[in-house]
């Protein structure tokens, strides 16, 4: 009789060593199973999330990494004098190199990304015009002040915020190549409907804003506030803009008090071509050295004189259309290697499940501490118990190595009833463990969401200031049922064959000890 016949026997022979085997390895298994079905479900929701986001990316500068560099505890350590004569143009200080459109075109060209654009922002203000609001939210303006407006630069002759969904197109026109060419008199710009009610404007209306530069007062600083600022005004800068788009926000209003404020921001955005803020700049940069050329007060402490010699600084903001969410890790190796510079951070709009990433990442590593104490018990428990059975065998296999029959088949025969036994259990286990843990684990994360929120309505909320604040994208937000609908735990092929591997890994190596040990034993020893 070969080992397989022989295995096969015992294993029906056996009846009560089987069932005590298959039922022990059943509910180790269910354990193991219910742990790596967590693991799984983790891994789909977050997919599931991403394939949900808006696949918007932005490219800063990474803060954190610059003030944790070393060189601030060498710092630390210097003299009171040593930090007084300190150059700060000295290489070692660690400091973000600023992107440049060049560097945004290179990464735009990447086969990740189905659309890119770069954004300056700018800042201009008016006497006349109104800001859109709601009659809530009105107050009465004095004479005196002036309404500042967000000025929203673009390169690209399709607004993101409009592919994106962010807004509609009402009325006119997106840009064209001949508004992305400067030099011309009158900007282009695409305003909100409301902006454009508000103020009595419409498509092909002209209208006015400006910047002003004051002349400093007694102390030498050249900013004010309140009506003094009438009297002081050297000379205002402006920019004339045409409608030629209108756009209303194609977003759900929300009744949030703060939501509400966003709202009306954007609202009151206005969006022109990139040129446009660059010849405004320099404009006003060559207005300020002219009024300090004008005036015989020495600048202030808090008095801005520019460099005659340097061009204005305007921050150049990247913002990157993924073509699927999910390759958002794929496209930062890219970047990264593409522009090969040190301090960059790279922000997703996964700040809108930061609340579920965090309950996951706590369910995670609980399911990771029973998976490990799990397959440890299942190393333990099913040695001893293998350990038992084999006492009782010892004399069989003595029979078998007096006989002559080689050690290996042995081992393979031991192996093969405790594999087929524990493979039936294994497959049972699977599906019971993966029901098990998904009810434990769909009312852990429900009970941790709640309970890190306290209530549904922040859920999804960004509280820290991201580039996308800056850019103007309104932050992407989940409630507490949204995603827990994402949270999947169906046993994907990839788990259950993980589960399959751990598993019977486990039994293998639990059957292993004890077998070989026996084995080794003189065949004299053992029929003794």
């Amino acid at each position: 009789m070969n080992f397989f016949k022989r295995g096969t026997t015992s294993i029906i022979r056996r009846p009560g060593k089987t069932i005590i085997l298959l039922l022990l390895v059943f509910i180790l298994g269910s354990v193991i199973a219910g742990a790596i079905a967590v693991e799984g479900a983790i891994s789909n929701t977050d997919a599931n999330l991403r394939r949900n986001m808006q696949p918007i990316v932005s490219i800063t500068d990474d803060w954190e990494a610059i003030s944790n560099h070393p060189f601030w505890e060498e710092f630390e350590t210097w003299s009171e004098e040593e930090r007084e004569n300190f150059d700060w143009d000295d290489p070692r200080v660690p400091r973000f190199e600023s992107l440049t459109p060049e560097d945004i075109r290179g990464v735009g060209a990447l086969p990740y990304i189905a659309e890119y654009d770069y954004i300056i922002n700018g800042h201009l203000r008016t006497f006349e015009l109104e800001r859109y609001t709601t009659e809530e939210q009105f107050w009465e303006r004095e004479p005196w002040e002036t309404i500042g407006f967000n000025v929203r630069g673009t390169s690209s002759e399709t607004l993101i915020q409009i592919d994106q969904g962010i807004f509609s197109l009402i009325s006119g026109e997106q840009f064209n190549s001949q508004h992305l060419t400067p030099g011309q008199e009158i900007a282009p710009v695409i305003v909100s409907e409301g902006f454009a009610f508000a103020n009595n404007l419409s498509l092909g209306s002209t209208f006015t804003l400006s910047e002003f530069v004051f002349f400093p007062n007694e102390d030498g600083d050249d900013w004010c506030w309140g009506e003094e600022c009438l009297d002081r005004i050297y000379q205002s800068v402006d920019v004339e803009f045409s409608i030629v788009g209108l756009i209303n926000e194609s977003l759900s209003e929300d009744a949030d008090h703060q939501a509400e404020w966003d709202r009306m921001d954007r609202m009151n955005t206005i969006f022109t071509p990139n040129w446009v803020i660059e010849d405004f700049s320099r404009r006003l940069i060559a207005a300020r050295i002219s009024m300090w050329d004008a005036t015989d007060i020495e600048p202030g402490e808090w008095a801005f004189v520019p460099d005659p010699d340097e061009e204005p600084f305007m921050r150049v903001l990247p913002l990157f259309v993924l073509e699927d969410p999910e390759q958002f890790d794929a496209f930062k190796v890219a970047a990264e290697a593409y522009l090969a510079r040190d301090f960059l951070a790279f922000q997703d709009m996964s700040g809108a499940f930061d609340d579920i990433a965090s309950s996951m990442e706590t369910m995670q590593n609980i399911a990771n501490w029973i998976l490990y104490v799990s397959i440890g018990a299942t190393l333990l428990i099913l040695s001893l118990l293998i350990t038992l059975f084999l006492r009782d065998r010892r004399y069989e296999m003595g029979v078998y190595l007096a006989l002559g029959e080689k050690r290996g088949k042995i081992v393979t025969q031991i192996l093969l009833e405790v594999v087929a036994t524990s493979f039936i259990a294994i497959t049972m286990s699977v599906f019971v463990g993966g029901l098990i843990s998904g009810a434990v684990s769909h009312n852990m994360l429900m009970n941790e969401l709640q309970a890190d929120t306290g209530d549904d309505w922040h859920m999804g909320g960004r509280w820290e200031w991201t580039i996308f604040d800056e850019i103007g994208i309104p932050e992407q937000s989940f409630t507490i049922d949204e995603m827990m609908a994402m949270y999947d735990v169906s046993l994907t092929p990839q788990t259950i064959g993980m589960f399959y591997i751990v598993g019977l890994g486990a039994v293998v190596l639990s059957t292993l000890f004890p077998v070989i040990y026996i084995v080794t034993l003189n065949p004299k020893k053992v029929l003794m």
